[in-house]
């Protein structure tokens, strides 16, 4: 009898922690026993502090969906300089763009428009968060913008209040095989948007603070797959956790 009460006491104990939804906010710690709605945790986290929204996310911690498209970007870099020389500048610029995503640190980010009074008043914005592993980032207004892709210096750079892309393009060395019509921003939420930088048709649209601007490698030939390798590293860009 004891040892079926303890087998049965075992099997509670397991199932809940199977059932259990595990988040981290900004480091600390929270366990849920069932599936718990995502403005319980803002609630009871994000009262105080003075949030710039746009910039605060939710990741899962299972990453194997994001590291398969890390793997897959890898892999398209290859597969376009698997014809050129090691001295070749476009080798060269390919070879960079290939340490940058190597680099990136991933988690899989959740298309979920962080906002505490939003997910308490619309239920599209308070998804019910299943058993699993979560994180969430909350932050101030960020006073940096993040540039890769064919940047010789990619990283964190200055926010400046009513700049477009081209302003932050125009403002740092790039490489000789960088795209002179576009580049891609990646908003703090998450969205994309493929942004004009020539003086023909340049977007005067501003840049949010804390967005990410990719410089994409410039289709030469028209070639498809150059075009494909870029789509593919401003998707994945928006699965980086910033510091």
């Amino acid at each position: 009898m004891k040892g079926l009460m303890a087998l049965i006491i075992i099997s509670l104990f397991s199932a809940s922690t199977l059932a259990s939804v595990n988040v981290k906010v900004n480091g600390q710690q929270y366990r849920y026993l069932n599936p718990v709605r995502l403005s319980l945790i803002l609630q009871t986290t994000a009262k105080n502090g003075d949030w710039y929204w746009p910039a605060c996310a939710i990741y899962s911690e299972d990453t194997a969906d994001v590291e398969a498209m890390r793997k897959d970007v890898l892999q398209s870099i290859d597969a376009v300089a698997v014809d050129l020389s090691v001295n070749d500048e476009k080798a060269i610029a390919l070879n960079a763009l290939k340490r940058q995503v190597e680099n990136w640190t991933l988690a899989k980010r959740l298309p979920v428009k962080l906002n505490r009074n939003a997910a308490r008043l619309d239920v599209k914005q308070n998804p019910m968060l299943q058993e699993g592993n979560y994180a969430i980032y909350l932050t101030g207004r960020p006073d940096t913008v993040w540039l890769s892709g064919m940047v010789k210096t990619p990283g964190s750079y200055e926010y400046r209040n009513q700049s477009t892309p081209a302003d932050y393009a125009e403002g740092v060395n790039l490489r000789g095989y960088a795209d002179p019509d576009y580049v891609y921003v990646i908003s703090p939420r998450g969205e994309i948007t493929k942004q004009n930088i020539a003086y023909w048709g340049k977007s005067y649209s501003q840049v949010m603070p804390g967005s990410q601007i990719y410089v994409p490698l410039f289709t030469w030939l028209l070639s498809p797959d150059v075009d494909d390798l870029n789509e593919k590293v401003a998707s994945l860009a928006v699965h980086r956790v910033l510091p």
